[in-house]
């Protein structure tokens, strides 16, 4: 029998970071053995909320549009209607799970009806801010808890009155099991420099390609989250050097962070702030370094000269000397290489989990779950 309902909603299901987190946490509860009913939109058929396993799923009618007054009016249109759906369908024993900030009105319901309301925040950057001050606002009122993504998330979040706690991303499973079976470090020729990220401006791309030019001793490899034609368009835009390829999405990763010797995020810090870093994580489990921004929340998988570097990569010359000396120290190399597996283990999915149960079933949290809980924060904080 299910000892608790759990009412997850997530306005639109896709492909994207935050429901594929999501849905560990769902998959996570279900396990624990609690009734799960997730509330979601799935304009495009699919999407990494689709088909889980033993949670009942409520279609919700939205989808986003390239108009931004017709997005805001679908988005509108959608709270209300989400506001009274759950209205009549909530019972005061419910417990509701929002993720992100942006369904407010499944918030408000769940208020009104005397439930339980935790949040899962990932974003920082909602625009525009009146938005953004109206959807902080309801969080303050109405939730209980928010478990947000990253210390940086959190802050620049700036609830005030809910319980916030850290509970940060984990790597699947199954890609945690892949990234064991690569060798502890890359010693093969030549050295090669990785980044995958969205075929953006602010993501670093031209950053990327202007290091390439300067090192042509190094491979570089360029995965874009966007199709062959998207691609093609880019190249012959920059003209890469004979050492820089690129490539399109790849529905299977673990090849490239095979080649790679080190993994890059060059994300701009002041035109985009990485609120975690997926893929810096999983390069990590893969056992290969990584460079990465300063500031935000994926500075906090690494310790700066240890399992990597925090470099702002607009300081293009400070990149390429990271990239030199890695390159060019193999005991360094190897240092840093072995540094980064350990950590990834910090953001083990066994861990995720334990953090998910914890906020909804605290009372049937083991004591040895507790004891791991409280040794990983203590790791955190030294």
């Amino acid at each position: 029998m299910k000892s608790k309902r759990i009412i997850a909603v997530h306005l639109l299901n896709d492909f994207s970071g935050s429901p594929l987190v999501f849905r560990q946490a769902l998959e996570a509860l279900e396990e624990a053995n609690l009734d799960v009913v997730l509330f979601t939109a799935t304009p495009n058929g699919s999407g990494f909320l689709s088909d889980i396993p033993r949670v009942a799923t409520q279609a919700i009618a939205y989808k986003w549009h390239p108009a931004k007054l017709v997005t805001l009016y679908y988005y509108l249109n959608i709270q209300l209607r989400l506001f009274f759906r759950l209205l009549f369908f909530l019972r005061s024993t419910d417990e509701v799970y929002i993720n992100t900030l942006l369904p407010f009105g499944a918030a408000l319901a769940g208020w009104l009806r005397g439930c339980r309301v935790v949040y899962h925040v990932h974003e920082v950057s909602l625009k525009p801010w009146l938005l953004k001050a109206w959807l902080r606002l309801i969080a303050n009122v109405t939730a209980q808890e928010v478990l947000f993504v990253s210390k940086y998330t959190q802050q620049q979040t700036g609830l005030t009155r809910p319980v916030c706690r850290q509970v940060y991303n984990a790597l699947r499973d199954s890609f945690t099991e892949q990234a064991s079976q690569l060798a502890e470090a890359n010693t093969a020729f030549p050295f090669t420099a990785l980044m995958l990220c969205s075929n953006k401006a602010y993501k670093g791309i031209y950053e990327f390609v202007a290091c390439a030019r300067q090192l042509s001793h190094i491979r570089f490899m360029l995965v874009l989250n966007a199709k062959n034609e998207e691609v093609t368009a880019f190249t012959e835009q920059v003209n890469p050097p004979v050492n820089c390829l690129v490539y399109p999405a790849q529905a299977d990763t673990i090849p490239f962070y095979e080649q790679a010797h080190v993994v890059l995020n060059l994300s701009r810090p002041d035109a985009w702030v990485e609120t975690f870093g997926m893929t810096a994580l999983e390069a990590m489990a893969c056992g290969r370094p990584i460079i990465v921004p300063p500031v935000g929340g994926i500075c906090e998988l690494i310790e700066d000269s240890k399992e990597g570097f925090t470099v702002d990569a607009r300081q293009t010359e400070e990149v390429i000397q990271r990239l030199q000396l890695l390159s060019s120290d193999i005991n360094l190399y190897l240092k840093m290489a072995q540094a980064a597996r350990r950590r990834s283990a910090f953001f083990s999915a066994r861990r995720f989990r334990e953090q998910i149960t914890s906020v909804f079933l605290p009372e049937q949290v083991s004591s040895r779950s507790v004891y791991s809980l409280e040794k990983v924060s203590r790791i955190e904080n030294e």
